[in-house]
């Protein structure tokens, strides 16, 4: 291995380590979004025309796709404050029917009393919650700077001089790893966004099949939430069952069992997906996405896969010679 190619190496640690350190994972992810689809759209568009044209519309057409997914998710979030009100009171009922026949002892007794629990509870954490809302400011500041800077990275994508020097070896070697790691990060979130996509057509199919309430926000939440790898699919599950819960608990248990089944064949679809796309085992991926959780947060988890297969393809590249064993004395 070159020192160049060791210095590379070095650089990409120090990168990810300083993601880690500083909380920066939701940047990256705003870039890599940003930047992989307009590499998307830009070789759909090359064939079609010239260089310079085809990157300022695939520049143009990403912008606009993410304003109209910021205005989706914006709806999204006014219809989550709206809608899981109404889910939990439809469902408490049962919910305190099921905890008297089963003994449990609730800290409330009726909505208006969970209400005012809730309410206590956001008093009593006023200061963290504004805290929050302001580092939640912060971060999408910083994410719409990573976005722009995506763009003006993608527009200026010219194939680099590199000169016979140092500086330019660790230039070459540097501009590799980041590549591999793109092609890293569209695999993985590629894959995941195939099973979101299928999850959300099958459980589309059943919540209009048993005419269930609050199909549309469901079937959102269901998408979006669901490219969340793994922890996704919980989120999504536990709310459908408390919404089917406030129609009846017979409706609650097909809803589980249905989840259930689906999510078992699912387990044969991702490993398909994910085995031909990333080749990780399933127990990797969960102890990735834990790690990512601690360190990172959200932004942790849905890196965590693709920072796995990047750092294993990277490994994957380096020549290793086995020793051969030792005989026994």
């Amino acid at each position: 291995m070159t020192t160049a190619a060791k210095i590379s190496y070095a650089i990409m640690g120090a990168i990810l380590l300083a993601l880690i350190i500083f909380n920066l994972g939701h940047v990256l992810l705003a870039a890599l979004f940003a930047f992989m689809f307009m590499e998307t759209a830009y070789r759909l568009l090359r064939p079609r025309l010239p260089e310079t044209a085809a990157r300022w519309t695939a520049a143009t057409t990403v912008i606009i796709a993410i304003v109209v997914v910021l205005a989706v998710f914006l709806h999204f979030v006014k219809q989550t404050l709206l809608t899981l009100p109404a889910i939990v009171e439809n469902a408490l009922p049962q919910i305190m029917l099921l905890a008297q026949k089963y003994g449990l002892d609730l800290p409330f007794a009726n909505f208006a009393d969970l209400r005012e629990l809730i309410n206590g509870k956001l008093v009593v954490h006023a200061f963290t919650i504004t805290k929050a809302s302001t580092f939640l400011t912060r971060e999408v500041f910083h994410m719409v700077i990573a976005i722009v800077a995506a763009v003006f990275f993608f527009l200026g994508g010219k194939t680099p001089e590199y000169k016979v020097n140092l500086f330019d070896a660790i230039r070459k070697e540097t501009n590799a790893r980041i590549k591999r790691f793109m092609r890293s990060f569209e695999k993985v979130l590629g894959a995941q966004i195939i099973i979101s996509a299928i999850n959300t057509a099958l459980t589309a199919l059943f919540l209009y099949a048993v005419a269930m309430p609050h199909i549309p926000f469901l079937t959102t939440m269901t998408f979006i939430i669901g490219i969340l790898p793994i922890v996704g699919n919980i989120i999504t599950n536990t709310v459908i069952v408390i919404t089917a819960l406030g129609i009846s608990l017979n409706e609650a248990l097909l809803a589980l069992a249905f989840l259930i089944f689906i999510h078992k064949m699912e387990y044969f679809l991702n490993s398909r997906i994910m085995g031909s796309n990333i080749n990780t085992p399933m127990w990797q991926m969960l102890m990735a996405i834990l790690i990512g959780n601690i360190v990172m947060g959200i932004s942790g988890i849905v890196l965590a896969p693709a920072i796995l297969h990047y750092i294993k393809s990277e490994l994957q590249a380096i020549p290793w010679t086995l020793s051969p064993p030792k005989p026994a004395q």
